[in-house]
């Protein structure tokens, strides 16, 4: 089992819990060589270096100015036999429902007991999917949320969020302004929100920001 997906990578911008995670899957045993990284930089040159070995990304969904979704689409060209297991301390359930769109191996909570944490390693390194007990419980007793958002939609929050123009947004994420206010005009449709101060609002409550 752990001949293949013997190696991990965490990646989270909090240098305190990406030392103490690493350590911790280390002092178990769960795989022989743990990278802690803390910028998405860092990140992608080592797994540029690393080939295309299996390997185990712990990946935090909040990042600064990026978030964990963000990078999926780049994890997968450089590296399909990587495993991406989503870490949040977020209860939301729309978020969980958000990340699970996604198809990852495995989404943990950043609170969870290192008896769910071995659980975890040992379904995704099996070639299974893993949901944390906690937020398995909180989608069987939360009614479900049909709105979508995808990957660029929620960067494009984080942009709104810090008061961003659409001129500022549309530059930065290379788009035409116009591309930028059909994305905006759609997600608030999606939500059901008839302003950007409620779109946010909404984004904040459900964990996306």
């Amino acid at each position: 089992m752990k001949k293949y997906f013997d190696s991990a990578i965490v990646l989270d911008d909090h240098g305190l819990f990406t030392d103490a995670f690493s350590l911790l899957l280390e002092r178990y045993n769960l795989f022989n060589f743990v990278k802690a990284c803390n910028d998405p930089n860092e990140f992608f040159a080592f797994l540029n270096s690393f080939g295309r070995k299996g390997v185990v990304i712990f990946l935090d969904y909040y990042l600064g100015e990026d978030n964990g979704l963000s990078l999926i689409s780049e994890i997968n060209r450089i590296n399909k036999n990587a495993k991406i297991v989503f870490l949040t301390s977020a209860l939301s359930p729309f978020l969980i429902q958000t990340l699970k769109r996604y198809n990852p191996a495995g989404i943990l909570s950043k609170s969870c007991s290192v008896d769910t944490l071995k659980q975890c390693v040992e379904d995704v390194t099996s070639e299974k999917s893993f949901l944390d007990p906690l937020f398995q419980h909180m989608l069987n007793t939360q009614q479900s949320l049909q709105v979508k958002f995808t990957a660029r939609e929620i960067e494009l929050l984080k942009y709104f969020a810090k008061g961003e123009t659409i001129a500022a947004t549309a530059e930065k994420m290379f788009l035409s302004p116009h591309t930028v206010i059909a994305h905006r005009r759609k997600m608030m449709a999606k939500a059901e929100c008839q302003s950007i101060t409620h779109l946010l609002t909404f984004a904040k409550e459900n964990g996306l920001l």
